[in-house]
């Protein structure tokens, strides 16, 4: 897949200020802003042809 550099569209979201403030700072701490890491994890998705990651429900201990 070959893409243009200025083949490129504008992506907006919603988050919490919170959760914005201390993403930018994980991601600061990696070496990385935000927008690079959200495509990252695109670029990441179109390899594995969906999740990066396996999505999973937290176990809570009194349920087992």
């Amino acid at each position: 897949m070959t893409t243009d550099k200025n083949d490129k569209t504008m992506f907006a979201m919603r988050i919490s200020k919170d959760e914005k403030m201390q993403l930018k700072g994980l991601f600061q701490d990696m070496g990385l802003d935000l927008s690079t890491a959200v495509n990252l994890f695109f670029k990441q998705s179109l390899a594995e042809n969906g999740l990066p990651f396996r999505p999973s429900r937290k176990r809570d201990n009194k349920s087992k």
